[in-house]
């Protein structure tokens, strides 16, 4: 991704002759930022620079360390090629992917001033993914009026690997969240520089779906992140940190380690510095479970704790979840896609982390195959969301920053055939957000194109002011405060709000 072309482009000339990699002539004048100058793509009514370099690329001595800090380069760089994506596991995401891809990509209307920044964190379970993907380009999310940034960060056992070595060597004496610690660093790289792209640094919006709608939480809850982001949204984001006391032993420091050891063991490299001798196939011929941790240094506590202490980051909050994401995630939260009457109560209360209670087994009931299978998903749905619901009612009673509460009931034209998030399924509001339905080939309506028009102006007026309009309330822990996104259409088929009392565990009752 080191792509220069110098004033005079007397290097990409001689390069064609030399043999060596030719290098497209950057098309707008160059921009100064971190580490020297960058021209990026003038796209008519937008302007886009992409592949950035936000920190130094980790490897060698530098995998598993905190990001460091942007290598300089001499003159101008071609900011107009996406980075490969972050290694990864991920069979669904094409080549290339890299261990070097601390990039991050731009879009900005022309001329530009102050406008708000949105900056996006892509999910993948923190196993995949790439700010590259089609749906998350940020040209007509642009269009609305605001400054877009996509980043990378590191992804499995590259992104969140602890260690006791490694903690030993951190100036933190802390491991184990470096992707988070990417991210933040894109964050700092943003206040810094994203006043040159007509970006308001004083007006920055975090957003993210999935884990990195999760990540979005995380952030909140890290003092590393305090200053870098004045609004944050959360699409679909529940299981990236503890919610409670009672959660903090299976995301704890001693837990994270000792995975990490049990891994190192099974790829037969006891120290960090044979583990870093390993190739990134190598590490990756090993399964490793991919999980934060609260590691002391970049998050320190469960949610519940953190926000009673008013130790969050207190800004505006806008989070909700779909209708039907459960039917997706529930063989990823359960380890399997076999959902019987026989291993129904041991699956709900893996889910739960806690024995249902006859409430609960009576409103989700599994004593057929078939109502197991019905429930499982429902559960899945439902338990996300109140993770969701939890988390925006401790912003309601202990924070100054108003919060906000979606539930995305509108059923979009489908793709044929559809394999993943189908439905209302997990991430089926991104291209709404985006504005990008063209991205897909669907049949779609122009309710759908409707929709997506708003929910695009929603997103950028959030980031703007911190509030939504004037037709969504703030949240206040009542139902009736949870704004519905659907059509007409959509309304008549809606499910109604589950009761989420029913997932309080027994240690606690609700304020």
């Amino acid at each position: 991704m080191k792509r220069f072309v110098n004033v005079a482009r007397i290097a990409a000339c001689l390069s064609l002759f030399a043999g060596g990699p030719a290098f497209a002539a950057p098309t707008m004048p160059p921009v100064t930022v971190t580490g020297g100058q960058i021209a990026g793509v003038d796209e008519q009514d937008v302007h886009k620079w992409l592949g950035v370099p936000f920190a130094a690329p980790p490897v060698g001595d530098l995998r598993w360390r905190s990001p460091q800090p942007v290598v300089p380069w001499q003159g101008v760089r071609a900011a107009d090629t996406f980075s490969p994506a972050c290694a990864q596991t991920a069979t669904w995401l094409p080549n290339p992917k890299s261990e070097d891809c601390l990039y991050l990509n731009i879009w900005a209307p022309r001329n530009a001033h102050n406008l708000p920044v949105m900056v996006w964190i892509h999910g993948g379970g923190y196993y995949g993914g790439s700010a590259a993907q089609p749906s998350y380009d940020g040209r007509n999310l642009a269009r609305h009026g605001a400054v877009i940034v996509t980043l990378n960060y590191r992804l499995g056992v590259l992104g969140f690997f602890a260690h006791p070595e490694l903690s030993a060597e951190s100036a933190h004496k802390a491991s184990g969240n470096q992707g988070l610690e990417d991210q933040i660093a894109a964050l700092q790289w943003v206040r810094d520089n994203i006043a040159a792209f007509g970006g308001d640094p004083q007006r920055v919006t975090i957003f993210g779906n999935s884990a990195g709608g999760e990540s979005v939480a995380q952030l909140m809850a890290s003092p590393v992140a305090k200053g870098l982001f004045q609004r944050a949204i959360s699409q679909s984001g529940n299981f990236g940190v503890p919610l409670t006391a009672g959660e903090n032993a299976y995301f704890s420091r001693q837990s994270a380690e000792d995975r990490a050891l049990t891994y190192a063991k099974a790829v037969g490299a006891a120290h960090i510095s044979d583990l870093r001798q390993l190739s990134v196939e190598d590490l990756h011929k090993v399964a490793y479970y991919t999980l934060l941790s609260v590691d002391g240094y970049v998050l320190r506590e469960d949610l519940t704790t953190t926000y009673t202490r008013k130790r969050h980051n207190d800004v505006p909050l806008m989070a909700g979840w779909t209708a039907d994401e459960g039917k997706d995630l529930a063989p990823e939260l359960l380890f399997t896609p076999t959902f019987t009457a026989a291993n129904y109560r041991a699956l709900v209360t893996k889910l739960l982390g806690h024995s249902p209670s006859p409430e609960l087994l009576a409103a989700y009931p599994g004593a057929t195959d078939a109502d197991a299978k019905a429930s499982i998903n429902r559960l899945s749905n439902d338990w996300w969301g109140w993770r969701i619901w939890y988390w925006a009612g401790l912003q309601a009673r202990e924070g100054k920053a108003k919060p906000y509460l979606y539930y995305f009931a509108h059923m979009p034209a489908q793709p044929k055939p559809c394999h993943y998030g189908c439905g209302v399924g997990h991430g089926a509001e991104i291209l709404f957000v985006f504005d990008n339905l063209d991205t897909e080939k669907r049949d779609w309506t122009p309710q759908d194109r409707q929709l997506a028009t708003r929910l695009a102006d929603t997103w950028v007026r959030f980031a703007k002011d911190g509030d939504p309009g004037k037709d969504w309330p703030a949240f206040d822990g009542r139902p009736a405060r949870v704004h519905i996104i659907a059509t007409e259409k959509d309304a008549k088929e809606t499910q109604p709000l589950p009761d989420f009392s029913l997932f309080l565990p027994p240690s606690e009752p609700q304020k």
